[in-house]
């Protein structure tokens, strides 16, 4: 069984532990494309994204541009860190099409 593919999709997301640092033993599974603040570390939102090549390129991503496209894990502040994004690439590569294209786009990364 593969530890993750290259498909824009809940299945497809790294199978570890990828916020370990932060005390949550979470998957890309669980995390993926959370947006809500405090679900898993009080005062951040942390989630999981596939990013591909036209995601990055689209003008309204470019205050959480990850440097390359692939899962990259996505920290927001709230409270007192509110604005502060901190993105993290956690497998680089060619991330392909979302599985579903407009009904499978995430908040963060949308195609359009």
């Amino acid at each position: 069984m593969p530890l993750f593919s290259m498909t824009d999709a809940n299945t497809g997301a790294p199978k570890i532990a990828v916020a370990s640092g932060l005390g949550v033993s979470a998957n890309g599974l669980t995390l993926y494309a959370n947006t809500q603040a405090s679900a898993f570390v009080p005062g951040l939102s942390i989630g999981v994204f596939g990013v591909s090549k036209e995601e990055i390129s689209l003008a309204n991503n470019a205050t959480k541009k990850p440097a390359h496209t692939g899962w990259v894990l996505v920290k927001q502040g709230t409270g007192s860190r509110t604005g502060r994004i901190q993105t993290e690439v956690l497998v680089a590569g060619g991330m392909s099409a979302d599985a579903a294209p407009g009904a499978n786009d995430n908040i963060l990364y949308a195609n359009t």
